[in-house]
């Protein structure tokens, strides 16, 4: 969502999923903590007004927010426990494994899983 937000490399990969969201009326997903995490970076990058202004813009997008529930919180852990990644990071593969989903990321944290998660990596 950072890449959408900021325009940076992968944003034109990241609009052709939400087209094809749109299209198939299947959301995309992501965990209210990895939208917090959205949030905090834009008002890092920003100030308050520009970190609601984000939010407000992916909410009209086809995301899913999601609440963390106790099989993805134990999931994450256990994936932090094994390859080491922070949990934030956790959370998004826990979401992407247990809706046999693709995760969609341009971090280089992701490399630690290895080929144990799909992953469609972005232009970095």
């Amino acid at each position: 969502m950072v890449v959408l937000l900021e325009d940076r490399p992968g944003a034109n990969r990241v609009w052709q999923l939400v087209r094809d969201a749109e299209q198939k009326s299947t959301p995309l997903l992501v965990s209210v903590v990895n939208l917090g995490e959205v949030f905090y970076l834009s008002w890092m990058r920003g100030n308050e007004e520009i970190a609601r202004k984000a939010v407000s813009y992916l909410s009209q997008l086809p995301i899913q927010v999601l609440p963390v529930d106790e099989p993805q919180a134990l999931k994450a852990g256990e994936i932090r426990a094994l390859h080491h990644v922070p949990y934030v990071d956790c959370l998004a593969a826990a979401l992407s494994s247990i809706h046999g989903a693709t995760l969609v990321t341009s971090d280089n944290d992701f490399e630690k899983l290895g080929r144990h998660f799909p992953i469609l990596w972005l232009e970095r």
